[in-house]
C-alpha cells in the first residue's frame, strides 16, 4: 500500500518529539512505508507531537548516583521506578534515558573510566549498555534484577575495570556474579562468589595492581554473607575473614577499601579491618559513603532508615572523628527548588552519597523524593544544600481529570496526593491535599470549579478521606463518608454539585451510596451492583462510575458486563442491557461523552471500547481498537463540536497512544512510535480547552504532556 506524501512528510518529522529517539523513528517510518505492519490502514496519519513532563519535581526515589572519574558533565541517577537521568551540568537539569525502551526499573548502574560516553544500567530484564550517554541501547545479557525489590538503594551491582574498558563485572539478584573480558558481549559466571539471600549487590575494582591488564582486586559484596575478594584479576574469590556481614555501599579510594554497612563503617587497608564507625552513631544502619578523590581522608558516610533527617556524617582525618551534619545545633540551610517541599524532607531514606571529583567538596546526597547538592561539604559551621530536582520526574500517577474552561489539569499520585497544575511547565505551590495518596477527583461538568477528591493515609485505604472544593481547590471543606468504608470512587453530578454518588472500595469491593448535600450526609443506594471498585489499595483501575454530561440526575456503573443507571441522584438504580458486553481484561474506565446526553464509553483493556448512545440498552465495539488500555475526553478541533477521543491501545497491531476526531472511525497515532510510556499508562485525560494536547499519567515518570 502507497501513503500519501502528507502521512510520509508527517512521519518523518516525528523525530522532533522532545524525548524522540532517531532510530525507532527511522524504523517506525520504514515499516510504515514498506507495509509490513498488519492493518497500518487502520491508522489515519502518524501526528508529530512534542513531549514533555508537566513540572512537579521530584517525589520518588533515587536509588544512585554515578559520576565519571575525569570527565566533567557526566553524572547519572537511577530510580526505582522511573528510569535513569543523565545530569545536563549546562542547564542545570535531569534528562530521562530510558524514556525509549520498554523496562524502566533499575538495579544497578556503571560507568567507564576510559569511555565518558559510556554508561551501563542494571533494568528489571537484564543488562544493558549505552554508548552514547544513553540516546541508544544494546542489551547485553538476560537476567532477573529487580528495581524496586528490596535492597534497592545499596549497590552497585555493575563495575568497569577503571584499568580497561574489556572487563565488566555484573552481580545479579539470583545466579551470582558474573565477568565479561569484551565490554559485555559475553559473560562467565564466577561460581566462587555465591548468590546468598539476596544475590550479589556490590562490586568494586582496585587498579593499584594490575594482572593481564586489569585490576588484580575484585571486590563482591554479598548482603547476609559478606564480601569476597579476587587477587587474580577477578578470576577466583575467597571470603574475607572480619569482612562485614552486610555490606550496602563500598568505594576504593587509594587502595583502600571503605565499607559503609548494616552496623557501621569500616575500612580495609590490604591486610587489616578497622571500625570507623562515627561515635554514638555504632550498630547503625549506614548506606551512603563517599571519598573525595583529591584527599582520601575527606569522608561522608549517612545512615540509612525509613525515615526523615538520616544523619549525615563527615570526617577530615580519614574516619578518625566525625561531625554530623545536620543536627538542631549545627542545622543544615536548605534551598528547596519546588515550593511545595516540606523542609522536613531533607535526608529521607538516604540512599547513596557521592563526591564530584573534579570539584572539591562538590557532595550529592539521594534519598526518597529527589537529590540534594552542596556546593561545600566542608564549609566550617552549617553546611548549605539545595535540591536538584529540575527534570527529575518520578511520581506514580493514579488519576488525572482536566476540567472544561477551568484548571487544565488535576493530578492525582502516590505519596504526596496530587497536585492543582494551572501551568504545567510550573511546579505547583502546594499539594492539592495534606494527605499522601489521592486516587479519584471528580469535578461538575457545567460547574468545573467544583470538585470533590478521595484520598487516604496509607496505600491500603488506611485512613480514607472525602473532600470537597467550589474554588478549584483553593481551599476545602473536609466532608463525611459512609460508616466504615475506605477507598473507592467519588462522582459529582454534571448541574448540581451538591449530588454525589460514592462507591466503596475493598474486596471483593463495596456499596454505593449518594448524597444530596455535598457529602455533609450519606444514604445506601437500591438496586446499585455491589463490588464495581474492587480495590485493596490505591493502585485499582477500576474507575467504573461516572455523571451524564448533560442530565444532571444521571449517573452510570459498569460492572462485569453490565451498565447500571440512575436517574434519581444515585438513589435507585437499575440493569440497562440485557446482553453483557465482555469484563474489563485488566484496567477499567468508564467516561460519558462531554456535550450528549445518554452516550457513555467504557474501556476494557485487552477486551477493547465500547459505547453506548442509548444511556446503556445496547452497546456497539469500536472495531479499529482491538486494546484499550485507558481513554479520555479532550477539546474538539477548531471549529467543531465533536470531543477528541484519546486512547492508548491497538489500532491495526501496533500498540500505542492515538486520537480520534471522529467519534472513533478513524485514529491518527501521536506517540511518533518513540515515546514509549515504559513506566506504564496509568491514566489519560484530554485538554479540555486546548485541541490535541492530552496528558498521560504514568507507573513512575510522573505526568507527561503532549501536543501537536
Amino acid at each position: 500500500m502507497k501513503l500519501s506524501a502528507t502521512i510520509v512528510a508527517a512521519i518523518s518529522m516525528a523525530i522532533l518529539g522532545a524525548y524522540s529517539c532517531k532510530k525507532m523513528s527511522e524504523k517506525l517510518e520504514k515499516e510504515v512505508l514498506d507495509g509490513k505492519r498488519s492493518g497500518v490502514s487502520s491508522i489515519q496519519a502518524v501526528i508529530p507531537y512534542n513531549w514533555g513532563s508537566v513540572a512537579i519535581g521530584g517525589g520518588g526515589y533515587i536509588t544512585g548516583l554515578a559520576i565519571h572519574p575525569n570527565t566533567a558533565n557526566r553524572m547519572y541517577a537511577r530510580t526505582d521506578v522511573g528510569g535513569a537521568y543523565r545530569w545536563d551540568g549546562t542547564n542545570q537539569r535531569w534528562i530521562p534515558i530510558l524514556d525509549g525502551i520498554s523496562t524502566i526499573r533499575v538495579d544497578g548502574m556503571a560507568l567507564d573510566a576510559n569511555a565518558p560516553n559510556r554508561v551501563y544500567l542494571a533494568l528489571n530484564d537484564g543488562v544493558y549498555r549505552s554508548d552514547d550517554q544513553g540516546g541508544n541501547w544494546t542489551k547485553l545479557m538476560s537476567t532477573t534484577y529487580d528495581g524496586n525489590g528490596d535492597l534497592r538503594w545499596i549497590g552497585e551491582c555493575l563495575s568497569v575495570d577503571s584499568l580497561t574498558s574489556t572487563v565488566v563485572y555484573a552481580g545479579t539478584r539470583t545466579d551470582g556474579l558474573y565477568r565479561s573480558t569484551n565490554t559485555g558481549a559475553a559473560w562467565t559466571k564466577i561460581t566462587s562468589v555465591p548468590n546468598g539471600t539476596k544475590g550479589v549487590r556490590t562490586v568494586v575494582t582496585d587498579p593499584s595492581t594490575a594482572v593481564s591488564g586489569r585490576s588484580a582486586k575484585v571486590y563482591a559484596g554479598v548482603p547476609g554473607t559478606g564480601i569476597y575478594r579476587s587477587t587474580d584479576g577477578g578470576t577466583t574469590f575467597t571470603a574475607m575473614a572480619g569482612a562485614p556481614t552486610s555490606p550496602n555501599r563500598m568505594v576504593v579510594m587509594g587502595g583502600k577499601l571503605y565499607v559503609a554497612h548494616s552496623t557501621g563503617v569500616t575500612v580495609w587497608n590490604g591486610s587489616t579491618w578497622t571500625d570507623i564507625t562515627p561515635a554514638g552513631g555504632t550498630n547503625k544502619n549506614y548506606c551512603g559513603i563517599a571519598v573525595e578523590t583529591y584527599d582520601h581522608n575527606k569522608i561522608a558516610v549517612s545512615q540509612r532508615y525509613s525515615s526523615f533527617n538520616n544523619p549525615l556524617y563527615r570526617s577530615a582525618n580519614g574516619g578518625t572523628s566525625w561531625e554530623q551534619m545536620n543536627t538542631a545545633a549545627l542545622p543544615i540551610v536548605k534551598t528547596l527548588e519546588a515550593p511545595w517541599w516540606p523542609s522536613g524532607w531533607f535526608s529521607s531514606a538516604t540512599s547513596c552519597l557521592a563526591f564530584d571529583p573534579l570539584h572539591h567538596g562538590d557532595l550529592y546526597y539521594s534519598d526518597w523524593f529527589g537529590v540534594w547538592f552542596s556546593s561545600n561539604a566542608w564549609a566550617t559551621g552549617s553546611v548549605a544544600f539545595t535540591t536538584r530536582i529540575k527534570g527529575d520526574e518520578e511520581t506514580v500517577v493514579l488519576t488525572l481529570a482536566s476540567a472544561p474552561g477551568g484548571v487544565p489539569l488535576y493530578s492525582g499520585v502516590a505519596d504526596v496526593f496530587g497536585f492543582r497544575h494551572d501551568n504545567v511547565d510550573v511546579y505547583p505551590s502546594a499539594r492539592l491535599y495534606n494527605i499522601n495518596e489521592g486516587f479519584s477527583i471528580s469535578y461538575c461538568e457545567t460547574q468545573p470549579a467544583n470538585i470533590a477528591i478521595l484520598g487516604a493515609s496509607g496505600n491500603d485505604g488506611t485512613g480514607t478521606i472525602l473532600a470537597t472544593s467550589s474554588n478549584s481547590g483553593t481551599s476545602w471543606t473536609t466532608r463525611t463518608l459512609p460508616s466504615g468504608v475506605k477507598l473507592g470512587r467519588i462522582c459529582i453530578s454534571s448541574t448540581n454539585p451538591d449530588k454525589m454518588v460514592y462507591i466503596a472500595g475493598g474486596s471483593p469491593g463495596g456499596g454505593v451510596y449518594y448524597s444530596t448535600n455535598r457529602g455533609s450526609s450519606w444514604a445506601a443506594s437500591t438496586g446499585a451492583p455491589t463490588g464495581a471498585v474492587n480495590a485493596i489499595d490505591v493502585w485499582s483501575k477500576d474507575f467504573s462510575i461516572t455523571a451524564d454530561c448533560v442530565d444532571g440526575n444521571k449517573f452510570y456503573i459498569y460492572k462485569t458486563g453490565f451498565l447500571y443507571a440512575s436517574t434519581d441522584g444515585g438513589a435507585t438504580w437499575s440493569q440497562q442491557n440485557a446482553t453483557a458486553i465482555p469484563n474489563k481484561n485488566s484496567y477499567l474506565f468508564v467516561a460519558a461523552r462531554p456535550g450528549t446526553a445518554n452516550e457513555v464509553w467504557v474501556s476494557l483493556d485487552g477486551n477493547g471500547l465500547y459505547k453506548t448512545t442509548n444511556g446503556g440498552t445496547t452497546f456497539t465495539k469500536v472495531t479499529a481498537l482491538t486494546t484499550c488500555t485507558a481513554f479520555a475526553w479532550g477539546a474538539p478541533a477548531s471549529g467543531g463540536s465533536t470531543p477528541t477521543l484519546f486512547a492508548y491501545g491497538t489500532v491495526g497491531g501496533i500498540k500505542g497512544l492515538y486520537r480520534s476526531t471522529n467519534l472513533g472511525a478513524g485514529w491518527d497515532q501521536i506517540d511518533n512510535g518513540t515515546q514509549k510510556f515504559p513506566a506504564g499508562v496509568k491514566a489519560l485525560a484530554g485538554d479540555r480547552t486546548v485541541f490535541g494536547k492530552v496528558y498521560v499519567g504514568t507507573g513512575g515518570r510522573g505526568v507527561l504532556y503532549g501536543q501537536p
